[in-house]
C-alpha cells in the first residue's frame, strides 16, 4: 500500500494554488487528467509534515510561478539555519623566525629596563605587579609587548595621582625667543 496525504489536503492545496496563481495554475496541468496529478502529489507530499506543508502554503506567496511537485517539497523543508564557523578573534597562526623571535624580545627586554630604570621600583603601592612584570622581561622572561604597555601605562598613572610626577624637561625650556623688538623687553634687546 503506498503512503500518501490525505485527499481532503491536497484537494484545499490545489484550491489555494489556483487562487494564488490564476490561469497559470491551470495552464501547468493542460493535458494531463488532473485526478492522476492529485494522486501523485499526495504520494509525493506523503512524507512532508504538518509544519512542512504550513511552510510551503506560505512560501506560495512568494514565488513568481506555480512551483511543480519537486520545487513544493523544497518549500516545505525548513530554511538551514545560518551557520558561521567560531574563529578565534585576533590570531595570527604565523610563526616567527628564530632570529626574528629574538630580535622582538630583546625590544621588549630594552623597554622593560629602559622603564625601570626611568621609574624605579616604588615602596609601596598597588602596581607592585607592573614592577614585577618589568624585571621579569628585564630577566628575558617571554612578556607580550601588550603586557609592557599594560604596566607602563599604570604605572605612569600611579606616579601622576601619587606625586611622582616625571619630567621630561625642564620648566622654561621650550619658552620662544623674542621675535619682534616692540614685544620684547628693554633686558632682551640688549
Amino acid at each position: 500500500m503506498i503512503r500518501a496525504i490525505p485527499e481532503p489536503w491536497i484537494e484545499r492545496l490545489f484550491a489555494r494554488m489556483e487562487s494564488i496563481y490564476g490561469s497559470r495554475f491551470h495552464d501547468m496541468w493542460r493535458g494531463g487528467e488532473i485526478v492522476e496529478i492529485k494522486a501523485t502529489w499526495r504520494e509525493g507530499l506523503a512524507n512532508v509534515t504538518d509544519e512542512g506543508l504550513k511552510r510551503g502554503v506560505a512560501a506560495l506567496f512568494h514565488e513568481q510561478h506555480p512551483p511543480t511537485l519537486p520545487r513544493f517539497i523544497d518549500l516545505c523543508r525548513p530554511q538551514p539555519a545560518m551557520y558561521t564557523p567560531n574563529v578565534a578573534a585576533l590570531t595570527d597562526d604565523r610563526r616567527s623566525s628564530p632570529e626574528v623571535a629574538r630580535e622582538q624580545l630583546a625590544k621588549i627586554r630594552e623597554t622593560a629596563n629602559g622603564l625601570l630604570r626611568q621609574h624605579g621600583a616604588p615602596a609601596g603601592g598597588g602596581i607592585r605587579w607592573a614592577y614585577r612584570l618589568l624585571q621579569r622581561a628585564s630577566d628575558g622572561e617571554h612578556i607580550t609587548a601588550h603586557q609592557i604597555a599594560f604596566a607602563k601605562e599604570a604605572i605612569e598613572n600611579y606616579n601622576l595621582t601619587h606625586g611622582r610626577i616625571e619630567r621630561s624637561r625642564e620648566p622654561g625650556s621650550d619658552d620662544e625667543d623674542c621675535v619682534a623688538p616692540a614685544t620684547c623687553s628693554t633686558e632682551e634687546q640688549e
